[in-house]
């Protein structure tokens, strides 16, 4: 293990202790806490040992349900009441043990068939503090919840009081999808208590702007405001490389280039993790094992590599794994190698990622694999949950997501499809998360500190920033930047937030300037399975709107967003408006400042435009910059200067 991290190697400064359900030990100078309740101090409860020697102690000390219990990553979701759920009543326990029973009747048909029965709104409701932690012993929880600080900060504590008063008092690793954006969405939902940084769930945005700088000082933001509320492990960044510009996912990467995006990704993780892992840094969760880029015609089923370009998919993860990443996160989709999904292969996960690459952490499926099921078409409809896990399992994966049925697993066991070895080296690699992070030593947080620190003002300071770098502009025919205080026509942008920078008039007729902000959707129009097309030409219906405010006669700025995958801009597009603004998800107000001069803009494509999708049918999905004559090339933007 790389002594990148604290706990790797022996300690002598005295930690912060945080113990409400424990005792305090001392052994001369020292403290220590008493997680097992036995008076005495066992190794893992010793802070001055190696990480190692500590693992292995509590291994042994954990029942075999105590070990599978880490293997599962449920969610459990804080409320905006902030209030904690322990229990349920009889009559809800026994309509979740009915729907689950309904769920995992059977094998999992080709369509999917069985693995979805139970309704997401049951399962969130099965969700409580005592079924999770105590009865089924989880202590890596996905927590996509929304709550002003100081009650989140009061949950996650609540959260680990139970866990601390457990047999071993083993701490919840608290896990959390992208919080940062300029406007919630996706993954998680509500008011928005983080600080506004990133665009949706990815970074192409600050990647546009070109400053590992930047890419580094957010990570440092999102680490101390995840610690502040009780969040540990950021469930990204994605750093799959856009080669293929028709998978959906595309926005939530970097970009096209695999060694840009090995930058960006080194950056962002010197900043969440630090040089040392520890009271407030947090771990990355590095997805999705192994570079989901190249999907089949964009369809995200199957990954191909037409190029023999797989290695360059490798590049971010090497870079990833070098700075210390301790965890991954497979796709769903099948692979070349074997016809498995990759959490099914065991070339992918073990003879790959752990032997090739040097993984020392843990892998974790993304959520819903398990029900999914094997895609080889040998085994579609063939099997069942159990059989799923036992694949995923032997394959050297050692966690799953959003699964809640432990009780399969040691059944597996029992039966010696899955060896007890196994689990232990699962239980090994992700309580490395535990002690890292120092949660053994103190998982509590400080809720009026919490207050005090998410949307600080020199964060939201930095974030309108962010979202400033994350403008290409593409063309100008000398229009932009406009002049403040004139006659301007909004439509995607809020005119209450346009009025400082100009007129806003009801209509193009009465304009100066026309400022039209849209996105690429529907950006899928097609691609549920490798026979049907992914199409992302402009839509007809925004590209008609489009012409019709050009015809009004008044000059015209388009500002495109894309949405999931990339987009064509064909040359009629291109020649259409007088600008054309590229924007990567932000604020109304950092696109006016970027329209009305505020910000000149010196950010660069991240990933090259095809001109037609004739040229995205005949690029390699695995190859970056082979689009025939793109209508903008990477790197390609315009300045005022």
């Amino acid at each position: 293990m790389s002594a990148l991290f604290s706990g790797c190697t022996p300690k002598s400064a005295q930690p912060e202790l945080g113990a409400r359900k424990v005792q305090i030990l001392t052994e001369g100078k020292f403290q220590f806490k008493d997680l097992n309740k036995n008076g005495e101090l066992d190794p893992y409860e010793d802070w001055r040992l190696p990480m190692d020697e500590r693992i292995a102690d509590l291994v042994g000390q954990m029942t075999l349900e105590e070990k599978v219990g880490l293997m599962f990553h449920p969610n459990i979701a804080v409320t905006e009441s902030g209030e904690l759920k322990y229990d349920l009543t009889p009559e809800e326990k026994e309509a979740i043990r009915q729907a689950e029973e309904e769920r995992y009747a059977g094998p999992i048909g080709p369509g999917g068939q069985n693995a979805g029965a139970m309704a997401m709104g049951q399962v969130r409701r099965a969700a409580t503090a005592k079924s999770y932690i105590e009865e089924k012993n989880f202590r890596c929880i996905l927590n996509n919840g929304v709550a002003a600080p100081e009650k989140f900060a009061n949950w996650s504590n609540g959260m680990q009081e139970i866990a601390e008063a457990s047999r071993l008092g083993i701490p919840i690793v608290f896990s959390s999808d992208p919080r940062h954006s300029a406007k919630l969405g996706g993954h998680v939902r509500g008011t928005q208590y983080f600080s506004h940084i990133t665009n949706g769930e990815g970074q192409v945005g600050i990647t546009a702007g070109g400053d590992p700088g930047m890419m580094r000082r957010f990570g440092e933001i999102m680490a101390e405001e995840y610690r502040a509320v009780g969040l540990h492990m950021f469930l990204g960044p994605q750093i799959d490389v856009i080669t293929e510009p028709r998978w959906s996912r595309n926005m939530g990467c970097f970009s096209e280039s695999a060694e840009l995006t090995a930058e960006m990704t080194a950056a962002l993780i010197e900043g969440a993790q630090g040089k040392r892992v520890g009271p407030g840094k947090i771990l990355v969760h590095l997805k999705h094992w192994p570079g989901s880029g190249p999907h089949l015609g964009g369809s995200g089923r199957w990954l191909v590599y037409p190029g023999d370009n797989q290695e360059y998919h490798y590049l971010p993860w090497k870079t990833g794994i070098e700075k210390g990443a301790l965890a991954a996160m497979g796709y769903y989709s099948g692979t070349y190698y074997d016809s498995l999904n990759v959490n099914y292969s065991h070339h992918m996960s073990t003879e790959v990622l752990y032997g090739q690459l040097g993984f020392k952490g843990a892998i974790c499926t993304d959520w819903g694999v398990v029900n999914n099921g094997p895609l080889k078409p040998s085994l579609q409809g063939k099997t069942t949950v159990k059989d799923n896990m036992e694949m995923i399992i032997n394959a050297g994966v050692d966690q799953m997501g959003s699964e809640t049925r432990p009780e399969l697993v040691v059944e597996l066991v029992k039966e010696g499809r899955v060896s007890e070895e196994r689990i232990n080296q699962a239980a090994s690699r992700i309580l490395q998360w535990h002690f890292i992070l120092g949660l053994f030593e103190n998982p509590y947080v400080d809720p009026a500190k919490a207050a005090q620190t998410l949307q600080r003002p020199e964060y939201e300071a930095f974030g309108l920033e962010c979202q400033r770098v994350s403008n290409v502009l593409l063309t100008n025919n000398g229009t932009l930047p406009a002049k403040e205080g004139i006659k301007l026509y909004v439509e995607g942008i809020d005119p209450a937030v346009a009025a400082p920078y100009a007129t806003v008039v009801s209509s193009p007729a009465e304009a100066d300037l026309v400022l039209y902000r849209t996105t690429s959707s529907p950006d899928r129009r097609g691609g549920a399975n490798a026979s049907q097309e992914v199409d992302i030409d402009f839509p007809a219906e925004k590209l008609a709107r489009l012409k019709e405010l050009v015809s009004s006669g008044k000059p015209v700025v388009a500002d495109i967003n894309p949405t999931g995958s990339s987009l064509v801009i064909t040359p009629e597009l291109k020649a259409l408006p007088q600008a054309i603004l590229l924007s990567f998800d932000p604020t109304d107000e950092a696109v006016l400042d970027v329209v009305f001069g505020r910000h000149n803009p010196k950010s660069t494509l991240p990933f090259e435009i095809p001109s037609s999708m004739d040229a995205v049918r005949a690029q390699k999905e695995d190859v970056p910059f082979d689009s025939v004559d793109p209508s903008f090339p990477f790197g390609f933007g315009l300045s005022y200067q």
